[in-house]
């Protein structure tokens, strides 16, 4: 089995940034970030909303093992056959895959700052592991997480519709009291004024927070850096649409994705 090609297969579809942003790194640390991305997408996919506890707990236990002591999993296998785990090893997982079991308890937050920390746990950790690649010192972890949890925050807004209509629902308690909006609203498709505000104070939030990571970055992390100019094109639609998440998940087309990407990598490289 190519275990690279599985992993082409598995994230480079219809749909996935990562078709756009991975044609404009060096073709040397390419593998090694789809890869790495590519355990991150597997240990993600762990916990679903309708998935059964028992069965997820069992799944969880296996990964945690595996990271630990080896498996012929395609995905791991990758990480070693691209020469990614030297510098990121599969150990360097059980955190994130840590964070993802608490998932289990379909979390609720009373404050943002508590889904703040929740993004910087998944999203930022991700992006930390992939900033490895770059830096393997960690010296610019900071800024990678800043990044990466803006994205994952982006993310939980664009699924918001859906996630409500299977019953999982992380918008806070101090925004669902502002903006007098519940998962019901979202899974009954209810919009209005309140709905909009909301989902654009949580984007606004992202922005911000991403762009103080993206002044760090740099050429240091030059996909992290491409990943969060889309981050950004994907927040520009949101804003402008908010009332098309409570019926579709938003995806930015391909061909915009490309353009965006382009530009990110140039302004990179003149940089």
């Amino acid at each position: 089995m190519d275990h690279l090609q599985w992993c082409r297969d598995r994230l480079l579809v219809p749909g996935n940034p990562l078709t756009a942003s991975l044609l404009f790194v060096r073709a040397d640390t390419r593998d090694q970030i789809l890869a790495v991305r590519t355990v991150v997408s597997e240990l993600a996919a762990l916990v679903q909303a309708e998935a059964d506890e028992s069965v997820t707990s069992a799944k969880l236990g296996w990964w945690r093992q595996a990271l630990r002591q080896g498996a012929a999993h395609p995905a791991l296998m990758a990480l070693e056959h691209s020469g990614a785990a030297r510098t990121v090893s599969p150990e360097a997982f059980i955190q994130l895959l840590d964070t993802i079991g608490q998932d289990l308890a379909r979390p609720r937050f009373e404050q943002f700052e508590q889904l703040s920390a929740h993004c910087r746990g998944l999203g930022g950790e991700a992006a930390r592991l992939e900033a490895l690649l770059d830096r393997p010192d960690g010296a610019t972890s900071g800024a990678a997480i800043d990044i990466g949890a803006a994205g994952y925050l982006l993310k939980i807004v664009r699924d918001l519709g859906l996630d409500a209509r299977v019953g999982r629902w992380l918008v806070p308690l101090d925004l669902q009291a502002q903006f007098q909006v519940g998962r019901i609203d979202a899974a009954e498709g209810k919009g209005g004024p309140g709905w909009d505000g909301l989902v654009r104070t949580l984007v606004e939030r992202a922005v911000r927070a991403g762009a103080t990571g993206a002044q760090e970055v740099g050429r240091q992390h030059p996909h992290l850096a491409i990943c969060w100019a889309l981050d950004r094109r994907l927040a520009v639609q949101l804003a402008r649409r908010p009332r098309e998440v409570l019926e579709r998940r938003l995806l930015p087309a391909h061909f915009g994705n490309v353009w965006t990407a382009w530009r990110a990598a140039r302004k990179i490289s003149k940089g």
